[in-house]
């Protein structure tokens, strides 16, 4: 956003030849045609964005918003109506407006069966449905090959040839896969082969913002940045950093007259209390560093799954969540003079997917794209029926495995879960001695049938989120520092753990309601010192839940995804043991 000087020794002087000849109306004659051209050069311009879609077709949930919790937020249909209606508001409020659509990753990937078990179809889908325009790669999009992905973004059948499941293989080639249109982005990952941005991909893109009426356009920019922490994409890619990355881009855009410019970028950020922290603010300031007079105006982020709304140097950084719980909704004016937002016009805000019990007034009766989208869920959900129904495993006696929390917070579903993970991470040569999720990452019971069978579905009501499941090299005292931040007095979810047994003891000591010892692993007591690699969700890993010992450790491989894992494993040992709830042992 370049900074525009005042001619106003230029209107004095002509106000003052005004004024001696005596001209009345001049002034205030002046003043109308000033305001007038003034409306004229300027373009009110919308950003509606969404990330880390995950493929959430029908997900529902919290969303907390810092001070604010909107319950049961989400499912696609609904975004897809807010969308629209958030568009018609601003066009009614601005006349000759014009909305854009982005995404800023993790559209597919860790998602629920519906979504997952058709490579993802039904979620392209839906973004066409949401007339998304614009996105950048996100972490989850290499899930199954970046070239597969921008094959399916164009209404290709993607590969089925590393799916063993024929079931699942027929149904990939009978979805009838949709052409998208968005323009694909990332400016800052090599293929390792050529040393260049993978084919199909470009490091920014042109757009213009045109007048419908006056015709007068400017032209936006728009860099696709991912975040480099990223250990298993690194293996093939080569990831550049972020900020120097965005330096440089920002300057070929200018470079090209583009002044108004805006970051899609897949690196995370969080307003807690008013503050608005992380990768994305981090980045900003180490772009004014680098290049103090830059153009960017306006950050979009996304991957740690978290609400941000802040203002960092001037630039608005927006977050909304994950699954589809909310979107970012940006609007502000473009001046056709100067080719570049009105810094003052920018208002930024983050806006729930609120469920139709706590919006009764949004039913979406008549918008095409709720429409549109529930058929696209409905019929996914037809297609997938045969396939979640198909007998994974059994459970040793038959009898369902409960989900429900001890005393001591222990869940033996939820150990099947992690021991699960364990043993097949290990198996497919990912060294693991701890495996750890959270009670909220396991939503159902592992049910058996009358027969004592196991079903793909019921794997998949396990865990919804589909997670990936990264490995975190962390110290022994950062795995006790883990621990005790189950118990504190603010504190809504616990671990859940393999390899590992510990005591606990109440306290009273500040916030802490509880303190851990006699900690130990494989039997052995804990080396504070040590290093150890600790297999959790990619949630987790980031700090999620509270649970910000993770946050100290290094992220050094990724076991896949939780759903996985889970298969193979009852595949493999079934009928599996009933889990004894004995980890946790307080005294």
């Amino acid at each position: 956003m370049e900074k525009q000087r005042n001619s106003l020794f230029c209107w004095v002087g002509i106000l003052s030849v005004a004024l001696v000849l005596g001209i009345t109306g001049f002034a205030t004659n002046s003043t109308t045609v000033s305001a007038k051209s003034k409306s004229s050069q300027q373009i009110p311009v919308q950003f509606l964005t969404v990330n880390d879609i995950h493929g959430g077709l029908q997900t529902t949930g919290k969303f907390v918003m810092d001070q604010k919790t909107v319950t049961n937020a989400g499912g696609l249909a609904r975004l897809g109506g807010y969308l629209d209606q958030s568009e018609q508001q601003f066009k009614k409020a601005n006349k000759g407006g014009v909305t854009v659509r982005l995404q800023s990753g993790d559209m597919v990937g860790a998602s629920p069966a519906n979504s997952a078990l058709l490579d993802d179809g039904p979620t392209l889908a839906s973004l066409k449905a949401m007339h998304i325009q614009i996105g950048v790669l996100g972490n989850h999009e290499f899930d199954h090959g970046i070239g597969q992905f921008l094959v399916e973004t164009k209404g290709q059948t993607p590969s089925t040839a590393s799916l063993k499941n024929q079931q699942q293989i027929q149904a990939i080639k009978d979805y009838p896969f949709v052409n998208t249109g968005m323009k694909m982005l990332i400016a800052n990952v090599l293929d390792k082969n050529t040393n260049k941005i993978p084919t199909g991909y470009s490091p920014y893109y042109i757009k213009k913002v045109t007048d419908p009426k006056t015709k007068q356009s400017v032209k936006v920019g728009y860099i696709g940045i991912l975040n480099t922490n990223l250990p298993g994409i690194a293996k093939n890619y080569t990831l550049l950093d972020e900020a120097t990355t965005i330096a440089k881009y920002d300057k070929v855009l200018r470079h090209k007259g583009v002044k108004a410019i805006v970051v899609l970028g897949h690196t995370g950020a969080v307003t807690q209390n008013g503050k608005t922290t992380g990768d994305a603010v981090n980045d900003i300031k180490k772009l004014d560093k680098i290049d103090p007079h830059n153009s960017v105006d306006i950050f979009f982020a996304a991957h740690s799954h978290q609400y941000a709304n802040g203002i960092v140097n001037g630039v608005p950084v927006v977050q909304a969540g994950f699954q589809g719980k909310g979107y970012s909704d940006i609007t502000g004016k473009l001046n056709v003079k100067t080719k570049d937002f009105d810094k003052k016009s920018l208002k930024a805000m983050v806006k729930p997917v609120y469920s139709l019990a706590d919006d009764p007034k949004a039913t979406f009766k008549n918008d095409q794209s709720f429409y549109t989208i529930s058929d696209i869920i409905n019929m996914a959900n037809q297609r997938v029926a045969p396939i979640i129904n198909t007998p994974v495993g059994s459970i040793q006696g038959g009898k369902t495995i409960s989900n429900d929390l001890s005393a001591n917070k222990e869940s033996a579903a939820a150990y099947v879960v992690v021991d699960a993970q364990r043993n097949v991470a290990n198996k497919e040569g990912h060294k693991t001695d701890i495996a750890v999720t959270s009670n909220d990452s396991i939503r159902s019971a592992m049910v058996a049938d009358g027969a004592g069978k196991v079903t793909l579905g019921t794997l998949y009501d396990m865990q919804p989120y589909g997670n990936s499941q990264p490995i975190v090299e962390m110290t022994g005292q950062d795995i006790v520092d883990l621990l005790n931040e189950q118990y504190t007095k603010t504190q809504l979810y616990f671990l859940q753990i393999s390899g590992l047994t510990y005591h606990f003891k109440p306290a009273s000591n500040g916030n802490q309601i509880a303190e851990v010892s006699d900690v130990q692993v494989d039997g052995k007591d804990i080396d504070l010192g040590g290093t150890y690699r600790v297999l959790t969700n990619d949630y987790l890993s980031t700090g999620g839940d509270g649970y910000s010992a993770f946050t100290k450790g290094k992220i050094v491989d990724n076991a896949g995804q939780d759903i996985d894992l889970l298969t193979s494993y009852m595949q493999d040992n079934s009928p599996i043991p009933v889990p004894q709830l004995n980890r946790k042992i307080q005294g």
